[in-house]
């Protein structure tokens, strides 16, 4: 219980900061489960899963880039085919970023996450999973703090004169107790399929696909009189593109103590995509605790250096990006780093066992 109670509270530090609007962005994609896929939810054995992360994109900056991701899932009800290992999994995340000097961020992003799990042999060794989610979002930016193009050349329509986007945002709020301007709320979908299969061994093996954002939900930040530019234009019609996810990992168990789980990520938005390939190798110290180390490249970015720890049924994971772009070599930019954890709650009744006599037969 002592572990469950700092678990979370680390939790509940990453859900009350400012959110943000950004795309998830996890070197440790592997320790967010439903951000990558909302098939992912109930996928354990276990009552209860709980778990957290934390990135800080560029450390040493003197302003943040920092996202933070929570979320709680679990295997809910069994399927409706009884005579299969079939059930339906449900889970709740909270995520976002908070970026750069107008702390650009949200006062509400989250989802609701459900999954029916498949089974595919009569064992229940091999599963395909659909999953769904969707979420609502409101971002919020202090403006007050950017600088515009007046700031640096001076006013460009004459003495007094300030420009559309200077009026709209550049003003600060109105309310001297809130300086953040907030958008209107929008609606996500996203959905999810998996393939996860275990041999007696326990060698496993997952593949996924996801899509986010498949409705294109628009967002914008409603300013009241200055919502709209001099032409007409709104300030509140952005629309977010879909973002589409493939994933896979494969644990080969080696001996009985030392594993090797090399993994995939590939991820697309817009006209930006990532890949981002890792390796990790696992040696059990005793039957409780099991060391990790490895290494990723994300690729055209940066090296990524990666360890953690799993105890019973905790897993603690921390990784640093070493960049190898163009901002590698700028003073004051050292990479990325990443703080995770992960805890499956099992509670089981005890089985009531009727006592027996023993009567010997003479």
């Amino acid at each position: 219980m002592r572990i469950f109670y700092r678990l979370s509270c680390f939790f509940l530090l990453c859900t009350t900061v400012h959110l943000g609007a950004q795309d998830i962005h996890f070197s440790q994609y592997n320790m967010s489960p439903l951000t990558l896929n909302p098939a992912q939810a109930g996928a354990f054995f276990g009552t209860a899963r709980i778990g957290g992360i934390y990135r800080d994109q560029w450390l040493f900056l003197p302003k943040d880039y920092a996202t933070r991701s929570f979320f709680i899932d679990a295997p809910v009800v069994k399927g409706f085919r009884k005579k299969r290992n079939d059930w339906v999994g449900a889970g709740f995340s909270f995520y976002g970023d908070r970026a750069g000097t107008s702390r650009l961020g949200s006062a509400q992003q989250g989802a609701i996450n459900a999954s029916y799990h498949f089974a595919l042999t009569k064992k229940g060794d091999q599963h395909l999973t659909l999953g769904i989610s969707t979420g609502s979002t409101k971002y919020s930016v202090r403006a007050d703090s950017l600088r515009f193009e007046e700031d640096i050349l001076g006013p460009s329509g004459g003495t007094g004169q300030m420009s559309s986007d200077r009026q709209r945002f550049g003003q600060g709020s109105t309310d001297p107790d809130n300086p953040y301007f907030e958008s209107q709320a929008s609606r996500t979908f996203s959905v999810g399929l998996m393939f996860k299969s275990t041999n007696k061994e326990g060698d496993l093996l997952e593949l996924g696909v996801s899509a986010a954002n498949i409705n294109g939900p628009e967002y914008g930040f409603g300013l009241g009189s200055r919502d709209t530019t001099a032409t007409g234009k709104r300030a509140n019609k952005v629309k977010k593109p879909t973002r589409t996810i493939f994933h896979g990992l494969y644990t080969k168990n080696l001996t009985d103590k030392i594993s090797i789980s090399p993994s995939l990520l590939f991820q697309s938005v817009a006209n930006s995509t990532e890949i981002v390939p890792e390796v990790m190798a696992g040696y059990k110290w005793t039957p409780d605790i099991r060391f990790n180390a490895g290494l990723g490249y994300r690729v055209g970015d940066a090296a990524i250096l990666l360890l953690g720890v799993d105890h019973k049924d905790l897993r603690i994971g921390a990784s640093w990006d070493m960049r190898l772009g163009e901002l590698s070599s700028d003073r004051g930019i050292k990479g990325g780093f990443e703080l995770a954890a992960n805890y499956i709650i099992k509670l089981y009744k005890k089985p009531n066992v009727p006592p027996s006599i023993l009567c010997p037969r003479l």
